[in-house]
């Protein structure tokens, strides 16, 4: 009766298990990098992109795995819809993106600049392989700046954009897991796609084009 209940024991923590570690599984992670911040404007700091004047920058980073032993293919996502990347804010333009571990083509990604929608086009998204994307966001929101009530004068603090991610593809499990800090270090200038101009202190940071 023992050796019964043993097995019976072993069969539920194997069920668990496995309920609780789908064997299809895309996992994702996502952060939002102010560039700009008040202590660099009140030294008179300004953002120009092709000639816009910004209020601030900020850079996203999103990464998709797919996380088990399995390979999502093209005719896994439902209709021959796209995965979509939502961002709530402008994109200026994608900085890099990179599709790693894997001998599958490229993916074909296309961008929304005005909405902040990113969409990648069904694909073999081949177990263990991954997708990296950052893109420069302009700060229309003020997300990156102290602002006050008119009125009261209270500081009126404005959340960074937020991303989203839908996925079509079938019996696939979908987990955002918190970026890891220590990998995710970047440093706060970046070169690439814009300039910082008139830093007051007299400090060349750089000149982007």
């Amino acid at each position: 009766m023992g050796i019964i209940a043993l097995a019976a024991i072993a069969v539920a923590a194997l069920v668990t298990y496995r309920a609780a570690r789908p064997k299809r599984l895309l996992r994702w992670q996502s952060r939002v990098i102010p560039i700009t911040d008040e202590s660099l404007r009140q030294v008179g700091l300004g953002v120009t992109y092709n000639d816009e004047r910004l209020q601030g920058a900020l850079t996203a980073e999103v990464r998709l795995k797919n996380d088990c032993r399995k390979d999502f293919v093209s005719s896994d996502f439902e209709e021959g819809r796209p995965l979509e990347i939502k961002i709530d804010g402008r994109i200026l333009n994608v900085l890099d993106w990179d599709f790693a571990n894997s001998n599958a083509p490229r993916p074909i990604l296309e961008t929304d600049h005005s909405t902040g929608v990113i969409t990648i086009a069904p694909f073999l998204f081949s177990a263990g392989s991954s997708i990296s994307i950052r893109v420069l966001l302009a700060d229309d929101k003020g997300a990156t700046f102290r602002q006050y009530a008119v009125f009261s004068g209270h500081e009126i603090k404005v959340a960074l954009p937020t991303v989203r991610l839908t996925s079509p593809i079938r019996d696939v499990a979908v987990a955002f897991n918190e970026p890891d800090r220590r990998r995710w270090v970047r440093p706060a200038v970046y070169s690439g796609a814009f300039g910082f101009v008139g830093f007051a202190a007299g400090a060349l940071i750089g000149a982007i084009n």
